[in-house]
């Protein structure tokens, strides 16, 4: 796990899934500041289904659920700043009791 870290002044473009993806639910005091996530595909096109990743092993990756610029299982960090273009979900914060950060 990473803690006390800082992400600052990316900009992310043409990522399949989530952009900026903090996986464990238990990383903390993470500081994620003015970065940019640009998914070029809109989600209704037929062939690139926007960002997500259809047909991996993993079935919530092949949905929207995982195709978010900001994507997070922990809600103990700091988010200033952000910009999300073109993604199903701009940032999911998807806490539910896993690690000690959410």
């Amino acid at each position: 796990s990473t803690h006390s870290s800082t992400v600052e002044e990316n900009v992310l473009y043409n990522v399949r899934g989530a952009g900026i993806y903090i996986e464990d639910g238990n990383e903390m005091y993470n500081s994620l500041n003015y970065n940019t996530v640009i998914c070029p595909f809109p989600f209704n096109d037929n062939s690139l289904h926007g960002c997500t990743i259809p047909g991996t092993s993993n079935r919530i990756a092949d949905t929207s659920d995982n195709q978010s610029g900001i994507f997070s299982l922990a809600s103990t960090n700091s988010l200033l700043g952000n910009r999300v273009s073109n993604s199903f979900n701009g940032m999911l914060f998807k806490a539910g009791g896993i690690g000690r950060g959410d």
